[in-house]
C-alpha cells in the first residue's frame, strides 16, 4: 500500500482537528482524539506536526483572515463607501458567511487565551492576520485618501464590525440583515472618509 505524503497527512489531520473542535469542543480536540478521528497512530500525528503547538498552529493558519479577492470593476477609486462595501461583500462571500469558520474562530480565541504558552499568542495570530488582511486593502485601495484614522486603527474598527456581524450572523442566520449592516458601515467609513479629505 502506497503511503500517504506527509503534506496530505497534515491536511487530514487539521481537518479531523478542526472536526473534533466544532463537534465537540476545543477541550476534546487533544492529539489522541484527534489521531482515531483522522485514522492514525499517535506517532503519525507527530511525525507530522512534532508537537500540539505546531498542529494547533496549523488549524489557526487554515481558519485565519483569508486574502480577499474585492471586485472593483464597476466602483469608482473615489468612491470610498463603494471600494469598502465591496470589500464587505467579498469578505462575507468568502469568510463571513461561513458559520462554521467563525465559530471555530471565536472558541479558538476563548480557549487560546485561557492556555499558557502558546495559547495567547495563537488567540493574537488570529487578529494580526485579520488586522493585516484588512491593512492590505487600505494600503492598496485608500492609499490616496486623506484617512481620519492611521490605518492600523481603521482596520481594527472594520475588523471589530465584521466579527460584531459575523456574531450575531451565527445566531440568527440572516444574511440579508448582516449585509445591510455591512452596507451602512461602508457607508458610514467612506463618509469619514470624505469628510476628512474635504476638511484638507
Amino acid at each position: 500500500m502506497a503511503r500517504t505524503p506527509a503534506a496530505i497527512r497534515r491536511t487530514e489531520l487539521v481537518e479531523a482537528a478542526i472536526k473534533v473542535a466544532l463537534d465537540e469542543g476545543l477541550d476534546a480536540a487533544t492529539v489522541r482524539r484527534i489521531a482515531v478521528e483522522a485514522g492514525v497512530s499517535l506517532g503519525t500525528v507527530h511525525y507530522c506536526f512534532g508537537s500540539k503547538r505546531a498542529l494547533l498552529e496549523a488549524v489557526v493558519e487554515s481558519v485565519s483572515q483569508p486574502q480577499l479577492e474585492v471586485d472593483l470593476t464597476d466602483v469608482d477609486p473615489g468612491d470610498y463607501a463603494g471600494l469598502i462595501r465591496a470589500a464587505f461583500h467579498a469578505y462575507w462571500n468568502e469568510a463571513g458567511g461561513n458559520r462554521d469558520r467563525q465559530r471555530l474562530i471565536y472558541e479558538l480565541v476563548n480557549h487560546l487565551v485561557r492556555q499558557e504558552d502558546p495559547g495567547p499568542e495563537l488567540a493574537q495570530m488570529i487578529f494580526r492576520r485579520a488586522f493585516g488582511t484588512v491593512a492590505g486593502f487600505i494600503e492598496s485601495q485608500l492609499q490616496a485618501a486623506q484617512l481620519a484614522f492611521p490605518t492600523e486603527v481603521l482596520s481594527r474598527m472594520i475588523v471589530a464590525v465584521t466579527d460584531g456581524v459575523a456574531l450575531a450572523w451565527i445566531a440568527d442566520g440572516d444574511d440579508t440583515a448582516a449585509l445591510e449592516v455591512l452596507d451602512r458601515y461602508a457607508d458610514l467609513f467612506g463618509g469619514i472618509i470624505a469628510d476628512a479629505e474635504a476638511a484638507q
